[in-house]
């Protein structure tokens, strides 16, 4: 990892995090309205610890005094949020790495399902950001989430790289059914510390009125500014690698029954992450229907990285984890190609009925492994022929993105390439389509 500069470890020790009081309780009615002149930047819709809850960051230029404020749409002012709106201080709070400006997280919570919100960041010295909008869906029947690999702000180019970062998102979500939120891979952007490739990765609207869950990249990790811009759930203070000028942290999060675990795998120490892994499925898998793991560095991918030695050592780790947890599905990144490999056991060997077709019956302990392309066009990897887990692979360098489909009865996983050449709305065209069932004819029955 290369040196960070005297100017990020004085502002990581500057910024340490202000806790503050986090009830909700009512805005008051002489609160600042949103205009033009709100020194609000950033603003990231997240998902919460589960579907009552979404979580909140946001740059501003002053300390102190942040809030969020919410209420249900149909009981808008017009435009504007009610004087009686929901509203919760920030829970934490401090200055940015770039020494320039604050960084605000804050949450909502009882929210209700099938319902429509509008909400709003800020505080009186800064103004408040423009009321967005977000929808909680139904949670618990047919649902379905979005996942995306290394966008990389600034790996190939900025404007570029934001653009196709854009139309991938934007067409994914025209391809999606009311996604319930969607998830990035790791690497958003391509320097730790860079808080213009932040801007660029976050500026498309969709990140304030979408839901969205992260890991942490290799190119993330190397700063701060990771755990500043994103507000995750339950995040560990024990497992995934936190440092004094570094992020990290692995956290948890339920979704219409499905329990997402996220390790941050640039921490090396794979028994805690199993520890992580091992205490949050006991505590909480009987309330899912399907388990997905997520982290950064693909294990089982087909291009150059799966043979690094930090990734030989996550596939000698991982998969006796995920066998004994029932993981149904992992998803990662960082090698920028699409890989889907067969029913993978608890040694790391193919599953000897699981074949390269659509439907895939797994047993108990069995787990599918999927390694997302990039989702900007910022740069791809050659392919390596050849690797036993290969069940599919696609290397035609066109950005990609993955939708899943949630039923008690299956996960249905379905890869759309997103040609450049199709402007800013580029029609999705699917590349790979796998459903995985269980072979019990035993349906599972969560509590949620």
């Amino acid at each position: 990892m290369s040196l960070l500069s005297v100017s990020a470890l004085l502002a990581a020790l500057v910024a340490a995090p202000i806790p503050a009081h986090a009830e909700p309780a009512h805005a008051s009615s002489t609160q600042a309205e949103a205009n033009e002149e709100s020194a609000i930047t950033d603003t990231v819709l997240q998902v919460g610890a589960d579907e009552s809850s979404r979580k909140l960051s946001w740059m501003s230029e002053n300390s102190g005094g942040g809030e969020v404020r919410w209420a249900k749409t149909s009981e808008l002012n017009g435009s504007a949020l009610p004087d009686d709106a929901e509203s919760a201080e920030t829970t934490e709070s401090g200055l940015s790495t770039d020494l320039k400006r604050h960084f605000n997280h804050a949450s909502m919570t009882e929210l209700e399902p099938n319902t429509e919100y509008s909400y709003q960041v800020g505080s009186e010295k800064d103004g408040f950001s423009d009321v967005a909008q977000f929808d909680t869906g139904v949670a618990g029947d047919d649902s379905e989430f979005l996942v995306f690999g290394d966008p990389q702000i600034g790996a190939g180019g900025q404007p570029d790289d934001a653009t196709g970062w854009d139309r991938t998102l934007n067409s994914a979500l025209e391809t999606g059914q009311d996604p319930r939120f969607f998830y990035s891979l790791g690497d958003q952007v391509n320097s730790a510390g860079d808080q213009g490739q932040y801007e660029q990765y976050l500026a498309p609207e969709a990140t304030r009125t979408v839901p969205q869950a992260t890991t942490i990249g290799n190119h993330d990790v190397a700063s701060k500014s990771y755990e500043q811009h994103f507000n995750r759930p339950n995040v560990s203070g024990d497992h995934g690698g936190s440092g004094a000028i570094t992020s990290g942290g692995d956290y948890w999060f339920i979704d219409s029954g499905v329990l997402f675990i996220n390790i941050n795998s640039n921490d090396a120490n794979t028994d805690e992450h199993a520890e992580f892994i091992d205490e949050v499925v006991a505590e909480h898998g009987d309330q899912a229907r399907w388990t997905v793991l997520g982290f950064h560095h693909s294990i089982y991918s087909t291009a150059t990285h799966n043979d690094d030695l930090e990734v030989k050592r996550l596939r000698e780790a991982i998969p006796p984890v995920a066998a004994r947890n029932d993981i149904d599905l992992v998803v990662s990144g960082h090698d920028h190609i699409y890989n889907r490999t067969f029913l993978m056991d608890a040694e790391g060997k193919k599953v000897a009925s699981s074949d390269a077709g659509f439907e895939q019956q797994k047993e108990e302990g069995q787990t599918m492994y999927l390694t997302l392309t990039s989702s900007s066009g910022s740069k791809f990897y050659d392919y390596v022929p050849g690797l036993d887990w290969e069940a599919k692979s696609v290397h035609n360098d066109v950005p990609a993105f993955t939708r899943v489909r949630v039923s008690d009865e299956s996960l249905r996983a379905t890869t759309y390439e997103v040609p450049a050449e199709g402007g800013t709305q580029a029609a999705s065209e699917a590349i790979d389509d796998v459903e995985i069932s269980r072979q019990s004819d035993e349906e599972p029955s969560p509590d949620h």
